[in-house]
């Protein structure tokens, strides 16, 4: 059953209002050749008989138009109906005890439930606008999980249950409808798969042991390649892996000092950003690489501050990323060779997990307090305290409710 309700945003009283445009008032009045009285003088002379019907009609048809002006005038603006990927958010809410996934329209901030499935918990929705469909985790207990599809046409449709087996890390193709995923158990052991979805073809594009599997997969601009993170030999570690169609995998960056993970391509997937940390430990650096393995710079680091997280803009030559580097963990955006740092989130917000809406003039977060433990899946706690925080490049607040792991998706009409 879909639902739907209001939620309350604080607006600036100076983007509320609406100035009344005396000019065109005045305008109206003066196109009348009877010229400017007072209305209940002329009403008053009506009554008594001194005015001629025809005219009393010019006065009232007059008085109409410019009523229905002053009304539109200075009424409330009109909530914005977008309708692309960047004017609405799914995201996940613990209610009543369960995982659910729910929309949001950032025009004005109303919601609608998605799913209502206290038996199983859902997680991770990621949309295609391209495919027109949302995957997502579910899970029934246990570790094992499966992926599953939503259509607005289709509704709910299982995109992979294998018994034995969990799939995780779903990623949509940039170029065409399909999506790569991780999977563990079974036969092979782990690997990565290439779900076409038109076709209904399901490749491996990647095999490994049970110990040294892939995960976190995404695919580069042009839909050619995949980077993904990946175990080492014992199962420990995790380094970083180009997959190509038709090609084994090779390794990007190897080096066994290091502890990489989160890698993305750039906007004209010449280099992967990621984050990485000493596998002696301590805070993590934002770093990119070339995609030849060359070039390895980074792009952002404070001493004995944590950055880490970063997401280049799909529009401009800048990146966003998460750094604690002012006693707590907040979101700062920098030009994409790192210089330019400036911080977008508020004093009092700790902001995790940012993602770019499609067009570029937006990110969305998960946050807490700044006092507040980070978000994780294995404390309820955290995740019920959790808010799902819209900014622009400015840092203006745009929408804040509560839940966690956003992504966007149009609104619902």
């Amino acid at each position: 059953m879909v639902t739907e309700r209001g939620v309350r945003k604080d607006l600036s009283l100076h983007s509320g209002e609406q100035q009344v445009n005396w000019r065109v008032v005045r305008g109206i009045e003066l196109r009348r050749t009877e010229g400017i009285e007072d209305r209940a003088e002329v009403l008053g002379a009506a009554l008594r008989g001194r005015v001629p019907r025809h005219r009393l009609r010019a006065y009232q048809a007059a008085w109409g138009i410019l009523g229905a002006a002053l009304a539109w005038a200075c009424s409330p603006p009109p909530a914005a109906t977008g309708t692309s990927a960047s004017d609405g958010l799914v995201f996940v809410r613990i209610v009543e005890g369960s995982n659910e996934l729910l929309r949001v329209r950032l025009a004005d901030g109303a919601e609608q439930a998605l799913t209502s499935t206290p038996e199983r918990e859902e997680s991770w929705p990621y949309w295609s606008s391209l495919a027109k469909r949302l995957v997502f985790q579910v899970s029934r207990g246990g570790s094992d999980s499966d992926l599953m599809l939503w259509s607005p046409e289709a509704g709910e449709t299982p995109l992979v249950e294998t018994p034995r087996r969990e799939e995780r890390w779903p990623a949509w193709s940039p170029r065409r409808t399909a999506l790569v995923y991780a999977f563990r158990g079974g036969h092979p052991a782990a690997g990565l798969v290439i779900a076409d979805l038109e076709t209904g073809e399901r490749r491996i594009a990647a095999r490994s042991g049970p110990r040294d599997f892939f995960f976190r997969p995404s695919f580069s601009p042009d839909g050619s390649q995949l980077i993904a993170q990946r175990r080492g030999p014992s199962g420990t570690g995790s380094f970083l892996w180009l997959v190509e169609t038709g090609s084994p995998p090779v390794p990007l960056a190897r080096d066994p000092a290091w502890f990489d993970m989160k890698p993305c391509f750039s906007r004209d997937g010449g280099h992967v950003l990621f984050s990485r940390r000493a596998i002696a430990g301590g805070p993590r650096d934002v770093v990119s690489i070339s995609r030849d393995g060359g070039d390895l710079r980074t792009l952002a680091s404070v001493d004995e501050a944590d950055d880490h997280s970063a997401q280049p803009s799909p529009a401009r030559d800048e990146i966003v990323f998460v750094s604690d580097r002012d006693g707590h963990p907040e979101v700062f955006l920098a030009d994409l060779d790192g210089s330019r740092v400036r911080k977008l989130t508020r004093a009092g917000l700790s902001a995790f997990a940012p993602r770019w809406s499609p067009d570029g003039n937006r990110l969305v977060v998960t946050a807490t307090q700044s006092d507040a433990p980070e978000p994780r899946l294995t404390d309820r706690a955290s995740l019920r305290a959790a808010r799902v925080v819209v900014l622009d490049r400015e840092g203006n607040e745009l929408l804040d409710v509560p839940g966690f792991m956003p992504d966007w998706m149009p609104p619902w009409r």
